[in-house]
């Protein structure tokens, strides 16, 4: 590994590292090509390098909950050599593999700015040149990828190229509601929620990789009895488990997060569906699911800033 990811031609330059205060998360700002690519390493302390990659500069699809979404940024597909650059700085910047007892497993998760299916085929490249370079550096090498599933046919593509390359990679459904006018409204770019539970379904038979759902619980928008009822029917004898994330309130939009969680994972367990709670780490320094550090995105913009409507 080169200690710079400019020496290897991404053309990725670092211009802030902030460390959470809340827990172990550390947010690295670069830019590239004049637009802010951010990614995380979180340690949970359980064993895993945890490296929260983005797979574009922005995102057009429009989830109401994220940060990025009161403004349009300009979107690019980040090439290749910038994920793995990344990735690769961070390794070498914390001294990851220099650490007195340090992790056998590398997570790169996609769980960053963009919307990962948007970008597969360099999503593809970038994870099998991670693969290489850190087969031999840790005992295992594998990925996470997050996805609203915005088209079918995306995902269809996502299948077949991880089934063909053998990847080792864990599906995230972003699904948020179990139904279609809610998760529409909530997230204008995702696709029905029956198609995507359907393809969630194909992903772990061909590829024999695990999957499960995330679902933020939002008060009386999609923590509601009903909602509870669906999630039921969807998700009973499947094998896909659900996983719970603490909602983090946006200031632009007047979401509160439930109060009906522990309520709402007992009723599903009792219908043998696995549940988790998941508070996503680095809340202070925006790293949880769908917050950014704005203010660098305002800084760095080349462009006034547009806010949509």
């Amino acid at each position: 590994m080169r200690d710079s990811p400019t020496e290897m031609g991404s053309g990725l330059r670092l211009v802030d590292k902030i460390f959470s205060k809340s827990d172990r998360t550390v947010k690295f700002v670069f830019l590239s090509n004049g637009q802010v690519i951010e990614f995380s390493y979180i340690d949970k302390q359980d064993g895993k390098d945890i490296i929260c990659a983005p797979t574009q500069t922005a995102c057009k699809l429009g989830c109401k909950f994220c940060f990025l979404s009161d403004y349009d940024f300009a979107v690019r597909n980040l090439a290749p050599e910038e994920i793995t650059d990344g990735v690769q700085y961070i390794v070498r910047n914390l001294k990851l593999l220099e650490r007195e007892g340090r992790n056998d497993v590398l997570l790169v998760s996609y769980m960053g700015c963009g919307e990962p299916l948007c970008n597969v085929i360099n999503l593809m490249y970038a994870c099998e040149s991670i693969r290489v370079e850190f087969a031999s550096l840790y005992r295992v090498v594998r990925f996470a990828v997050a996805s609203l599933i915005p088209t079918p046919s995306r995902m269809r593509r996502f299948i077949s190229e991880v089934h063909c390359r053998k990847l080792p990679v864990k599906f995230h459904l972003s699904l948020h509601s179990p139904f279609d006018a809610c998760r529409s409204e909530m997230m204008p770019g995702a696709s029905p929620v029956q198609d995507s539970v359907d393809l969630v379904r194909a992903f772990t038979t061909t590829s024999g990789n695990a999957a499960e759902i995330h679902y933020a619980l939002i008060a009386n928008v999609n923590d509601r009895d009903e909602d509870v009822a669906e999630l039921m029917r969807l998700l009973k004898g499947s094998g896909i488990s659900i996983k719970f994330l603490a909602y983090n309130e946006k200031p632009s939009i007047d979401f509160k997060p439930s109060e009906r969680v522990a309520e709402i994972r007992t009723a599903l367990e009792r219908e043998g569906i696995t549940t988790e709670f998941y508070n996503p780490p680095g809340s202070d320094i925006g790293s949880s699911c769908g917050q950014f550090l704005m203010d660098y995105y305002v800084k760095y913009n080349t462009k006034p800033l547009v806010r949509r409507s």
